[in-house]
This record gives structure tokens, C-alpha cells and sequence, in this order.
């Protein structure tokens, strides 16, 4: 996927309005670029001018300086260590850095470890990473279940769908992995970036590309919301999910201020 629609976010293979699924003019280049063995020439990040971090769109500020201009830069594959300078998989910056609205953080992981295509020697064998002290409940908001949260989610997702989305729990390992990562950063002063390395070790089987997506609610979840309510608020902001998507993995984890978070991981077919 190169372009995508801004106003319902259907995928296009080419820059030629009108979407075709909502009749919008005009089309957005997709957050993330493929990432495959034959186009990775191609792939970039947005550096800021003033401190050099990155970022997966030309949206200023800098999550960590304030910084307003972003400079286009060619990735290079020391990008994807773990460092001062976050690279390609930064999924999402501090929460009080994000705007009034849900915030969704996307990621495509397309490369050939992950479509299960060929192994990555000592990577799976080494098991999946995990996050230890991470803030907040990952069971429940008072009488709200991160599990009931969870299950209203992924019936969202399969409205009006058909076939059904089947839920995966390899996918959901992958998710909570990149929930607990992320809400981690939020909170506290371990912002640690999330690597190519660490997400190949799930081991996930998938014949098409990977995608993460990230979103929270901006005010805490109040006494007596359920898990349906929830659900639609986290989801109203994210578009329909592509057809070609098969399988999916969900996390619900609440921070300590009581706003709930949800990260969503997917498997799209391999003709997508």
C-alpha cells in the first residue's frame, strides 16, 4: 500500500482520486513504506532539524524537543538499533506529547522474517521479549475488564465483515508486547524504541505483511462505562480495516491515570 485515503483510510495502490470506497478527493501517502528485500533503497524517516530524532510522518513537533521543522532522510540500517534516536519502529511518542484527539500509531513490517518466508537464525530460539514494571493494570479500570475490552474490540472490527476476522495468538502476544511497550514509554523515562529484531523473535507465520496499530483514550475511563462503549471510542478514529486482512491480535491495558490503551496487530493475505 503507497497511498491511502485520509478520510476513511482505505488503501490504493496508486495516487488517483476519488477514493473509491468514500468518494474523498484527495489521497495521503501511506504512514509507512513496505518494507521489503527489492524497495528498501526507498524507505525514509522525518528527522527533526533541531535534535535529529525521528519520526514516521512530516507532522511537527518534535515529540521531544518542540522542534517545528522535519528534514526528509534515507534510512539506513543502523536505524533500526535501540538508541538515543529512535528509528523506524517508533510506534508512538509520550502521551502528553500527543494532541486532543486518539492518537493511532502504524506500522508496517513487511520484511521476509515475518512473512514467515524464511527463518531467522537465533532469533526465535531466543523466545519473545517482555516488558517488566509497566504502569497501570493490565486486568481491569475498576469494573471495567481489559478482557471484556478486548472481545468488544475485535467484534467492532468484524462488523459487516465477510469472511469473519479470526483472532490469533501469536498476534495477540505480538500486540501486548507493543502495548506494554508503549504505554511503558508514556509513564516513565525508559523510552526505549521497538525493533525489527524484537517484534522477528514473536515468530509470527504470516504469508502478507505485518501491520501494529496503536490507540488510547484522551480522558480516563469513567466508573461504569463498558467494555462496548470503550471499544467504539477507541476504534472511532481508526478507518475500516483493509478486506485483505485475515487474522488479528488484540492487547487492552489502562494506565495509572485510568485512560485505557489498545494495540492492535494484523496479518494481511500475501496478493493484498
Amino acid at each position: 500500500m503507497k497511498w491511502r485515503c485520509p478520510q476513511c483510510g482505505k488503501p490504493h495502490e496508486r495516487n488517483d482520486p476519488p477514493c473509491d470506497n468514500c468518494g474523498h478527493h484527495r489521497f495521503e501517502r501511506a504512514v509507512v513504506p513496505q518494507a521489503t528485500a527489492e524497495d528498501d533503497h526507498e524507505q525514509f524517516v522525518w528527522a527533526c532539524a533541531d535534535c535529529g530524532r525521528h519520526h514516521q510522518r512530516n507532522n511537527p513537533p518534535c515529540s521531544r524537543c518542540g522542534g517545528t521543522t522535519f528534514e526528509k532522510k534515507p534510512l539506513a540500517d543502523d536505524d533500526f538499533e535501540t538508541g538515543d534516536t529512535p528509528g523506524y519502529f517508533e510506534l508512538a511518542g509520550r502521551v502528553e506529547a500527543a494532541a486532543a484527539l486518539v492518537v493511532v500509531a502504524l506500522v508496517a513490517v513487511g520484511a521476509l522474517g515475518f512473512l514467515g518466508v524464511i527463518d531467522i537464525p537465533g532469533l526465535t530460539s531466543q523466545g519473545p521479549p517482555s516488558v517488566e514494571g509497566v504502569p497501570g493494570n493490565e486486568t481491569a479500570v475498576g469494573d471495567l475488564s481489559m478482557a471484556e475490552v478486548e472481545t468488544s474490540v475485535f467484534a467492532e472490527l468484524n462488523v459487516d465483515r465477510t469472511p469473519r476476522l479470526k483472532r490469533s495468538g501469536d498476534l495477540d502476544s505480538m500486540a501486548t508486547y507493543v502495548n506494554q511497550r508503549l504505554v511503558k514509554n508514556a509513564y516513565t523515562d525508559d523510552d526505549r524504541e521497538i525493533t525489527r529484531d524484537q517484534l522477528r523473535r514473536f515468530d509470527v507465520r504470516c504469508s502478507g505483511t505485518i501491520s501494529v496499530e496503536q490507540e488510547w483514550t484522551m480522558t480516563a475511563v469513567a466508573d461504569g462505562t463498558d467494555a462496548e462503549t470503550t471499544a467504539r471510542r477507541l476504534l472511532e478514529q481508526l478507518g475500516p480495516t483493509p478486506d485483505s486482512v485475515e487474522r488479528v491480535g488484540i492487547d487492552a491495558h489502562a494506565g495509572p491515570d485510568d485512560r485505557v490503551f489498545v494495540t492492535v496487530a494484523s496479518c494481511q493475505a500475501a496478493d493484498s
